[in-house]
């Protein structure tokens, strides 16, 4: 019903075309080979510099919930460890990449998460969503999609640099700084971010306790680079690391002092890629270590963990017969130290894809992906992607694909595991049409989606145990985006999520309703004015209680003094509104986390 619904929903729309130009091409690179944005049939949500420079939120976590299905449920102040997710699926399900380096934490507990908000967003170029089943090509952990964050590269012969100063409310300063060279041989860019908050209490305050604040600092630093040896030649080098301290509360510690609750969290991850080409051949050879280091400190005690992440790959393209072909293998080994207990997982990986046109206005992708891991034996999955161009400004996608996510080292070695355990596996459907009409001045998506996760891996009696338990995530996503005048533009974002678990229960911390209206506006050349609303209710708490709807208005606006200099202010939370993001612990006096109240930031960036 749905897809008879969209092709109708295409056809009017069709009407209201004026032009007929091409639709304009993005390419992104997704980290395995440069793809056409408007060749690919998979959803993709491409989030470019400008966007989230003029964004009004201070974090990747609350840029990222701007767009499409992805959402947040905040554990405390900024430098906490949230809770995300993508169409309904949690993190644990989501792969996230950093100029292609893989950052999750192999240590936590029934997850590899990854802390998005260590990442400094002052040097980010472009962030990429790709929606759906990715585990073909990116192997497990990528049943709800891919999240590839990638940082400024050059853009100009020479050297040339970037400065950003900001500061406001909870004593939050920001600064960092870019350094670029380009030149016809090498491209290389060096950012380093640092950020200090005196923080505020993350609990609604229930007038029975005291409730202090939680501060954090993070301070971080990267290499993006790219080597021309030779026509033939080339190589890539990306570093990153990060360092971070705060301040928490967590269902432990209500109503307790942060002074017992606090983490330190480090990352470093390298990777190196050998680029060669011939011909019709294109080699690709990458080695990727990672280490994470965590330190959790409570009236508990204090627990250290250690993760390490060794990854090699080879990757070769080539067209044969208007056929293109990607052949890869890959290996990856992790060793993690929980305190003491090890733990060591190897996988031997083999994929493919073949992207084929059917007919002139078609593309059709097919890949596929077998694993040989130590623990489970092997493992194989698949995806099919179609991607129709109806006429010329009306593209269909969809996209039918299988996935999995492999137990974590704490799940299976853990005082708690069961090395028993086998993956978990999903099979995901997505179809989508978008269009653009006006003169390309307005762009419409419509999109339907549906996840099943089976064989869930839940704790229970103090182990971590296999089920027949499965969850059902599905919803309807719906994009409009228009350029009203040269001063004027506006659009919503509206995503309906109905994500559940086997018994009925809804996932928790999902809202069912996620809607955000902006307005952009630019009354003289040298200032800009963007406000934003966002609503979403029908979320329940981790006790299946529902939590009350969020509302948060936000601007940003910036004032340019010249080419090379702007100065800009943020206003998050501009009703002031006290909303509750998450609830938890055992005491009726655990009134829930709230996200910050009205808060303010004034900043300066120079490029020159």
């Amino acid at each position: 019903m749905h897809f008879y619904i969209l092709i109708l929903f295409c056809f009017f729309q069709y009407k209201l075309l004026i032009s007929g130009d091409d639709l304009g091409q993005v390419v992104i690179s997704p980290n395995k080979s440069l793809y056409q944005l408007d060749k690919s049939g998979a959803s993709i949500l491409l989030i470019e510099k400008k966007e989230i420079e003029e964004s009004p939120s201070t974090t990747i976590s609350g840029l990222l919930q701007e767009y499409g299905g992805f959402s947040v449920a905040t554990k405390g102040n900024k430098g906490t460890d949230n809770s995300y997710f993508n169409r309904g699926l949690a993190r644990k399900y989501i792969k996230v990449l950093v100029d292609g380096m893989d950052l999750s934490d192999i240590t936590s507990t029934q997850e590899e998460p990854t802390y998005i908000d260590d990442i400094g967003r002052n040097n980010i170029e472009t962030i990429e969503i790709l929606n759906g089943s990715q585990g073909t090509m990116y192997g497990g952990d990528a049943i709800g999609g891919v999240i590839s964050i990638n940082s400024n590269k050059a853009t100009k012969l020479g050297l040339t640099q970037e400065n950003t100063l900001e500061g406001g409310s909870y004593g939050t300063i920001n600064n960092s700084h870019s350094l670029k060279f380009l030149n016809n041989k090498v491209n290389l860019s060096l950012n380093v971010d640092s950020e200090r908050s005196t923080g505020y209490s993350s609990f609604i305050d229930n007038g029975l306790s005291h409730f202090e604040k939680d501060g954090y600092y993070l301070y971080g630093g990267s290499l993006v680079s790219d080597f021309k040896v030779n026509q033939n030649l080339k190589l890539n080098l990306n570093v990153r690391s990060y360092y971070k301290y705060n301040e928490f509360d967590d269902n432990y510690s209500f109503p307790g002092d942060s002074l017992y609750h606090y983490r330190y969290d480090k990352a470093k991850a390298l990777l190196l890629s050998i680029i060669y080409s011939e011909d019709n051949l294109n080699h690709k050879f990458t080695f990727q270590p990672t280490y994470t280091n965590r330190i959790n400190v409570s009236n508990y005690g204090r627990y250290e963990y250690d993760g390490r992440k060794n990854k090699f790959e080879y990757l070769l393209t080539t067209s044969l017969w208007q056929i293109n072909t990607l052949l890869g293998i890959d290996y990856l080994k992790k060793s993690a130290d929980m305190t003491g207990t090890l733990a060591d997982q190897e996988v031997h990986s083999f994929f493919s894809e073949l992207k084929i046109k059917p007919t002139l206005n078609t593309n059709l992708d097919i890949s596929g992906r077998r694993e040989y891991d130590n623990n489970y034996g092997k493992f194989d999955t698949g995806r099919i992607q179609i991607n129709h161009n109806l006429y010329k400004s009306l593209i269909l996608r969809t996209s039918i694909g299988t996935g999995y996510r492999t137990p974590t080292p704490y799940e299976l070695y853990s005082a708690y595991g069961n090395t028993n355990l086998q993956p978990e596996t999903s099979l995901t459907y997505d179809l989508g049409g978008e269009l653009n009409f006006f003169k390309n001045s307005s762009y419409l998506y419509l999109g339907v989606f549906e996840t099943k996760v089976e064989d869930i891996i839940t704790y229970a009696s103090s182990k971590y145990r296999q089920t027949t338990s499965n969850l059902k995530s599905k919803g309807l996503e719906f994009r409009l985006k228009t350029k009203i005048s040269n001063k004027v533009s506006t659009g919503l974002n509206f995503t309906k999520t109905n994500a559940k678990e086997n018994d009925g229960d809804n996932i928790v911390l999902v809202p069912k309703d996620k809607a955000l209206f902006f307005l952009n506006l630019h009354p003289l050349e040298n200032i800009n004015i963007n406000t934003s609303f966002q609503y979403q209710n029908k979320s329940k708490d981790t006790k299946y209680n529902e939590l009350p709807t969020y509302k948060s208005l936000n601007l940003y606006s910036s004032y340019k003094f010249e080419n090379n200099a702007k100065a800009f202010f943020k206003i998050e939370n501009l009703l002031n509104r006290e909303n509750i993001v998450n609830r938890g612990g055992g005491t009726s006096e655990n009134l829930g986390y709230k996200s910050p109240d009205m808060s303010i930031y004034l900043g300066i960036k120079f490029t020159n």
